[in-house]
């Protein structure tokens, strides 16, 4: 499924749409995009959506290099928030375990 809509970017029609709402895409897409070129487990997926990544730096450069550094200034927050959750839920358990072992 995701194969065969990833091939709609070849579309020339499909395209040209694209390049006429590029700024609206592009920041509804990208997220999903960047994610899935660093996780996901099918090559040719991957490879499909380097493509549309590629395609989108050429149509509007600046707006893909704004995107690529919020995208990872927010995912850098969002580990920091994890880890610190982690830690958070860590030393609750560690104290309820404490609690019951001493008290």
């Amino acid at each position: 499924m995701a194969e065969r809509a990833l091939y709609y970017w070849n579309n020339e029609y499909i395209m040209s749409l694209i390049e006429e709402n590029s700024t609206v895409i592009l920041t509804i897409m990208f997220p999903a995009l960047y994610r899935i070129s660093k996780e996901h487990w099918n090559q040719t997926i991957v490879a499909l959506v380097y493509n549309v990544l590629k395609t989108f730096m050429e149509i509007n450069s600046k707006l893909f290099d704004e995107l690529t550094s919020n995208y990872k200034s927010e995912r850098q927050k969002s580990v920091l928030v994890q880890h610190y959750l982690v830690v958070t839920n860590s030393n609750r358990v560690g104290s309820l375990v404490q609690c019951r072992i001493w008290g």
